[in-house]
């Protein structure tokens, strides 16, 4: 391991942040505890411990459960051209209904997120190239870009195989 990869876990450990080593199977097996507990935590995973990873997880049943579908190729070039982010590619997502009939979507997602963290946080996540960034039971509500009101169900995606969110079953978000 390189020197100045030590001096960015020093950095993240001196942050409050866990740093986390395993083989495959042992980071694999971290994710599906938490999962399953219940407990809200991201990982930063290899792209071969985020397929096995979502092997696992994205079985048919719950696919069809959660209304995962693919983003349209409209909704991408929405998101490129309203917000300035680069094709996010082949993506998936569920869009949940709001009250007001607004609908939350990919699009949503992202608009949020450059909100809450700026464009170069979301743009650096879609630049990675060897992570995979897993957020499991995220606490991080959904908010209707339309009446600004907090959506109940809960949104997951998988963004162009960089970003994904994984719930457990009746997971409430408040």
């Amino acid at each position: 391991m390189k020197s100045s990869s030590f001096a960015g876990i020093d950095a993240m450990v001196r942050d409050g942040k866990v740093v986390m080593s395993g083989d495959d199977t042992a980071v694999v097996s971290a994710v599906q505890d938490a999962l399953k507990a219940g407990r809200s935590v991201t990982f930063y995973l290899s792209l071969d411990q985020a397929a096995a990873f979502k092997a696992w997880y994205w079985s048919p049943k719950r696919i069809k459960d959660r209304g995962m579908e693919p983003v349209s190729r409209e909704e991408r070039e929405r998101i490129s051209s309203e917000l300035g982010v680069q094709d996010i590619g082949p993506a998936y997502s569920n869009r949940i209904d709001c009250e007001c009939g607004a609908q939350y979507g990919a699009f949503e997602f992202i608009e949020q997120g450059i909100a809450e963290h700026g464009k170069e946080s979301v743009d650096a996540v879609l630049a990675l190239e060897n992570t995979y960034v897993l957020r499991v039971n995220p606490v991080t509500p959904a908010v209707c870009s339309v009446c600004r009101t907090t959506v109940i169900i809960g949104h997951e995606y998988d963004m162009t195989g960089k970003y994904g969110c994984s719930r457990s079953e009746g997971t409430v978000i408040i």
